[in-house]
């Protein structure tokens, strides 16, 4: 886990503040970062597999101005709403990823905070990219 902090504290900072807080200090913090890199590793192999390359950071770097999007939606919205959209496009973009979240949760008593991390995690990424490629066109 140590090497995934250190690659993200270098390549994507907001990500990886994000993953902090949603982990938090409590007793299952580990676990939950453990759970965390697992699903960013798993995210990086696809994302490398489908570019076909060995790119060091296959994804997207997210932006202070997308965390604070997500942030500005979630107000406007509320928490649910934004958790429950946010697993629709995981749904939608990566359901093997979601069932692997789900399978994760569904063994934790706050299986509804560890899925909105999650969601979140990959709204973040999902978001990011789909800017960076609005950006090349």
């Amino acid at each position: 886990m140590a090497e995934i902090k250190a690659d993200l504290h270098q390549h994507n900072p907001e990500l990886l503040d994000m993953a902090v807080r949603w982990v938090g200090n409590g007793a299952e913090a580990a676990g939950l970062m453990a759970a965390f890199g697992m699903f960013y590793r798993l995210l990086a192999s696809e994302a490398d597999a489908l570019m076909g390359s060995s790119a060091l950071n296959p994804l997207p770097r997210v932006s202070i101005e997308v965390r604070e999007a997500i942030v500005k939606r979630i107000d406007q919205t509320d928490g649910e709403t934004f958790t429950r959209e946010a697993i629709d496009n995981l749904e939608v973009v990566n359901p093997e990823l979601l069932q692997m979240a789900h399978g994760y949760a569904s063994r934790r008593s706050d299986y509804g905070r560890t899925m909105q991390g999650f969601a979140l995690l990959h709204e973040a990424l999902l978001i990011q990219s789909r800017r960076d490629q609005a950006g090349r066109h």
